[in-house]
């Protein structure tokens, strides 16, 4: 089941989250993280910060039911992903390292799709999709340095790697 919710309050978030279960929750937006990295603010709407903490709970709740990865296609993203695996207990978090242009996460989120959805697991699906960015990096017309050492797997070292299970109908015909 997909739910797409655009630019919603954060009770409607906190909700949504709380009351179904989901394997990936995904956003893709912006966001920031404190100094020290330990937490960490999206932004719903333009102009409107939230910070992480109090959706914690239902996060919690939803890694109880089975949420197993959130993806966070944002800036500066390693605060959201301390505070995600420390206190939501959610197994993987993949955000962002710093300030991400646009090219380069949309990018990056179309390879690491293509791979983790062919059956890889998790970490060699982005290492695949870094891998795949570098080539942004050295063109000759507008390059984008360090663009492949920008995502980052933050996971709880007590889970199982992730695969994605998908429905005997949805896989790729050989």
């Amino acid at each position: 089941r997909i739910q797409r919710l655009s630019c919603p309050e954060p009770e409607e978030l906190y909700s949504e989250i709380k009351k179904n279960s989901y394997d990936i929750l995904f956003f893709a937006g912006h966001s920031l993280s404190e100094a020290d990295q330990r937490d960490g603010t999206v932004l719903l709407k333009p102009d409107t910060p939230v910070p992480i903490d109090p959706l914690i709970d239902s996060l919690r709740i939803s890694s109880k039911s089975g949420l197993k990865l959130a993806i966070f296609n944002s800036c500066d993203g390693l605060g959201l992903a301390d505070t995600l695996l420390s206190n939501a207990k959610i197994p993987s978090v993949l955000v962002f390292r710093e300030p991400v242009p646009d090219e380069v996460a949309r990018k990056f989120l179309q390879c690491f799709l293509e791979e983790f959805s062919s059956g890889k697991p998790l970490f060699l699906s982005v290492r695949e999709a870094r891998n795949r960015l570098r080539f942004l990096e050295f063109r000759a017309e507008n390059p984008l340095p360090s663009a492949s050492w920008l995502p980052i797997v933050c996971q709880n070292s007590s889970q199982p790697e992730i695969f994605l299970q998908l429905p005997e109908a949805a896989k790729p015909i050989p």
